[in-house]
């Protein structure tokens, strides 16, 4: 899913939580889809059924989404307000058509969708007339996604059975029903090839069917069993027909496999027809359902969702957890772990008796364990944060140094100035040497307890990536840690012979560690620089006494190693004082008052403010709202590849264009309220109000300066009389 797309389906998420309304009253009454409700009688008849349709017709080059939306979007839902004893089905989706998006295809309607439902009178109802009423609430997008919502009604007298006659509507309604997909005339059944990720959907129906067609394509029914965009090559032999299709994200094979067959036969467009199927894993195994039918109680009313954002970025996850696995296998070469490693495979060699594969299991076992532990602290601490969005701690100075010490640190560590871990070691050396399985386990555990000061290379990007993940595929990572890790000894305990390809001891271990101390010294200074941003002078120099005060309780704890445990304590009490006194320091320094980069960029910038935008927007001037933060990479890479260029910088002077900044380095209540108007959880976010009253546009999260230009010039703009302040 793109970032924008993603951004578009979390604002319909919040559009339907509440925020939608705020944001409707904002931007104005216009909406880019023209909703009505239509019925197929001008009357109800109690005891019957009375079809409705909710008819949606969409600007031109806009378009709404199937129950299934494919790589990005929301269906339309329907909450139906109908007086007592009525009720309604669940919403008939007709076929629909493949929306390219870039490398992205979608799932949806364009110029015009009904929606039929079928709703149930009761025998007996009270008055002589009902009042149907629907909130429909859909995903509209083009460049853009947009959520909206209407509210639409229909009243309509009651007559006795048999006495209402067609609507105005009805040979519409008829139309729609007669393209809705039926279930498949035969059987169909699915393969999978996880060698290759592929699908191959067999169909055996009537070869009448199957005669003329020209096309084939198979829409799943729920999200990531199938890639979306793949071509899906068809083969026609008499009344067999195959279709090859690329596995999905999910990478998932479901005893049934079910979404809609659509064929097609002339050229062009064609004639489509829609086959609803549920295909059982194995070759010719299963047989037609008619899933739309029983949409209630399988997901396909009114009320389906796809799978969160959250889902989106799954294909990545078998990545991740192979290089975390082997991050993992070369924590052994640490001079922390590497020494267990060499006295394990000392120990299966010298030992005649069985067992070593008991052991070695144990020993997985203990730092499995282990990994498991921190996959579960951190789940817990993301939780409990998850209400303030991911990236919310970089906006708390105190974080950024408190991090910033940290890295700095470990850098120590690795640099050989301080030590973590060693008492552990000795102690899982001392249980190492004991017999039995037991201690192999605990080896195991605290092995890697005393890895961790020597992981911060290897784990922060899986880590990094985990944090942004649901939390089984967080497990999943840091398990992928824990296999890695263990591998060494697992295979040493199947094959002590082994022993023989592991390189000796020595320096190399010593300087292989010295080296890997000098990516988190860059990421202290890095964080420093934020800090920077944030507090000014005033912050900088807390992290600078804060360095001074951890280096020197790492010189003290050298010192203090053999002395008495009261004297060892003085250290650690030093540097957590030094962090006490100069975090709240960095808290409460003031925060610069020029926007980020702000004496740096060749296009003039404006601070933005609520107010400072209303005033633009009554004046009808256009704007350009760019909402940063110093810790935001993509915010800084899209300033220095589109909006700091001659190019875009011209074309925001010869518009008039005035440029506000929104600085989210430190929390700014108005940024948090713009953000959660248009649906982002964080920057950037990047706006543009041509002028003359009308809609924001919402421009994608990675941008170009051809991009950034060809969006000013798609309507005209009034200019200011005169340049504002600071544009």
């Amino acid at each position: 899913m793109g970032h924008w797309q993603l951004a578009s389906v979390l604002a319909f998420f919040l559009a339907a939580t509440g925020w939608g309304s705020a944001m409707a009253a904002e931007a104005g009454p216009h909406h880019h889809v023209e909703v009505v409700l239509l019925a197929e009688k001008s009357a109800v008849e109690p005891g019957k059924m009375i079809t409705v349709a909710v008819q949606e017709r969409m600007e031109p080059g806009w378009h709404t989404y199937w129950i299934n939306p494919g790589d990005s979007g929301e269906p339309t839902s329907i909450e139906w307000s109908l007086p007592q004893g009525l009720s309604a089905g669940p919403i008939l989706w007709p076929i629909p058509h493949v929306i390219s998006v870039g490398p992205l295809a979608e799932y949806g309607y364009d110029d015009e969708v009904v929606l039929l439902t079928e709703i149930q009178v009761p025998e007996k109802i009270e008055g002589n007339s009902v009042t149907l009423g629907a909130k429909v609430s859909y995903l509209v997008c083009r460049e853009i996604c947009i959520p909206e919502e209407k509210h639409v009604e229909l009243t309509l007298p009651v007559q006795s059975a048999g006495a209402a006659s067609p609507s105005a509507f009805a040979a519409q309604i008829e139309k729609a029903r007669s393209a809705l997909p039926v279930p498949l005339p035969g059987t169909a059944s699915y393969s999978a090839n996880p060698a290759k990720e592929s699908l191959r959907l067999t169909v055996s129906t009537d070869e009448k069917l199957l005669q003329g067609v020209k096309d084939a394509r198979f829409f799943p029914l729920t999200w990531g069993s199938v890639a979306n965009p793949a071509p899906q090559p068809m083969k026609i032999s008499g009344g067999r027909l195959t279709l090859d299709m690329k596995q999905g994200d999910t990478k998932e094979t479901p005893e049934r496999l079910e979404g809609l067959l659509v064929l097609t036969k002339g050229s062009g467009e064609g004639e489509r027809s829609g086959y609803t199927v549920s295909a059982l894993r194995g070759p010719d195994s299963a047989t037609s359902g008619s899933l739309f039918d029983a949409a209630g109680g399988s997901g396909m009313g009114s009320g389906a969702v796809r799978p969160g954002a959250e889902a989106a970025g799954i294909s990545g996850v078998g990545i991740a957890v192979l290089f975390a696995f082997l991050g993992g296998a070369m924590l052994n070469l640490m001079p922390c772990v590497f020494p267990v490693l060499a006295l394990k495979a000392l120990a299966f060699a010298k030992k005649a008796e069985h067992g070593h594969r008991q052991q070695g299991i144990a020993y997985l076992g203990g730092v499995l364990v282990s990994f498991g532990a921190i996959a579960a602290f951190i789940v817990a601490f993301r939780e409990g944060t998850a209400a303030l969005g991911w990236g919310f701690q970089f906006q708390s100075p105190a974080f950024v140094l408190a991090l910033a010490s940290l890295f700095f640190v470990m850098g120590l560590s690795l640099s050989g100035v301080v030590s973590f871990g060693a008492g552990m070691m000795s102690i899982g050396d001392s249980l190492s040497r004991r017999p039995g399985n037991a201690g192999y386990f605990f080896t195991g555990v605290l092995a890697a307890i005393a890895a961790t000061p020597c992981t911060a290379p290897f784990m922060g990007a899986a880590i990094g990536y985990a944090m942004t993940q649901p939390s089984y595929i967080l497990a999943a990572i840091m398990l992928g840690l824990g296999l890695g890790f263990a591998a060494p000894v697992v295979i040493l305990s199947i094959s002590p012979a082994l022993q023989h390809i592991l390189p000796k001891p020595g320096v190399w271990m010593v300087t292989l560690k010295q080296v890997l101390a000098f990516p988190l010294y860059a990421t202290a200074a890095w964080l420093v620089w934020v800090l920077s941003i944030q507090t000014g002078s005033d912050g900088v120099m807390a992290a600078a006494l804060a360095v001074v005060g951890i280096g020197f309780a790492a010189w003290l704890a050298h010192k203090t190693a053999f002395s008495s445990l009261p004297v060892k304590l003085i250290a650690p009490a030093l540097a957590v004082a030094t962090l006490a006194v100069t975090l709240p320091m960095a808290e409460t320094a003031e925060t610069v008052s020029a926007a980020t980069g702000a004496n740096s960029s060749v296009l003039a910038e404006e601070p933005f403010t609520k107010a400072r935008l209303d005033e633009l927007r009554a004046d009808g001037r256009p704007v350009f709202i760019n909402l940063t933060a110093a810790w935001c990479i993509t915010c800084k890479v899209n300033e220095r590849v589109a909006l700091k260029t001659s190019s875009v910088t011209q074309a925001f002077q010869a518009a008039g264009i005035t440029y506000l900044k929104g600085d989210w380095t430190r929390a700014n209540p108005e940024i948090s309220d713009l953000l959660r108007r248009f649906g982002r959880a964080g920057v950037p976010l990047y706006l543009f109000y041509p002028g003359r009253g009308e809609e924001p546009r919402v421009l994608p999260q990675i941008l170009t300066a051809g991009l950034v230009i060809d969006e000013i010039k798609a309507k005209p703009l009034i200019a200011s009389p005169s340049p504002s302040k600071g544009a």
